[in-house]
């Protein structure tokens, strides 16, 4: 939570530089089956799978199946490849921020949602990039509603808000 605020506090202050940047949110869909399985799993075939004579075969897991003992490992492992083929660097301080100093990039992760903070054209690289490996849904906080920017999204069961004086983060009154 506190990079994230980072990240946020990061955006605001740069709105008058002459580089501003935005926030961007990328929810990866069905993230552990992204990642190889490192454990040898077995399990039993649904009965839609199973033919004549299969009702006592089981299957070897190739991908991470959620629940399994190794799968949130092997999803952090996979999305760390990712990241680093694209030249960001992990954090020291958290294994799940990274940086990208080429392109200006400061990112983290919770879970399958990434939050990333820079310039606008270099958030556009990077949805690129992880769409190359992943499916995505991505959302980019900013003032540009013709450059499909949105004034307000939901991250982590929070409110982060567009205003012309900053950025607003609150509870998401759903569950507050």
């Amino acid at each position: 939570i506190e990079f994230i605020r980072y990240l946020l506090s990061r955006c605001a202050s740069s709105q008058w530089t002459s580089a501003p940047s935005r926030i961007m949110i990328n929810d990866v869909k069905k993230a552990y089956f992204n990642a190889p399985a490192t454990l040898r799993v077995f399990v039993a075939l649904p009965p839609e799978d199973r033919g004549p004579g299969e009702e006592d075969q089981c299957a070897l897991l190739l991908k991470s199946l959620y629940d399994t003992r190794d799968a949130a490992y092997n999803w952090t492992q996979a999305y760390t490849n990712v990241l680093i083929k694209m030249g960001f660097a992990k954090g020291e301080s958290s294994p799940c921020s990274f940086w990208n100093a080429q392109k200006g990039i400061a990112t983290v992760v919770h879970g399958d949602d990434f939050c990333s903070e820079g310039p606008a054209s270099s958030l556009k690289w990077m949805k690129e990039e992880l769409a190359k490996s992943f499916e995505i849904k991505t959302e980019v906080l900013g003032p540009d509603a013709d450059k499909g920017e949105v004034k307000e999204l939901r991250f982590l069961n929070r409110v982060v808000t567009w205003h012309d004086h900053g950025i607003d983060w609150e509870a998401d009154p759903r569950h507050a």
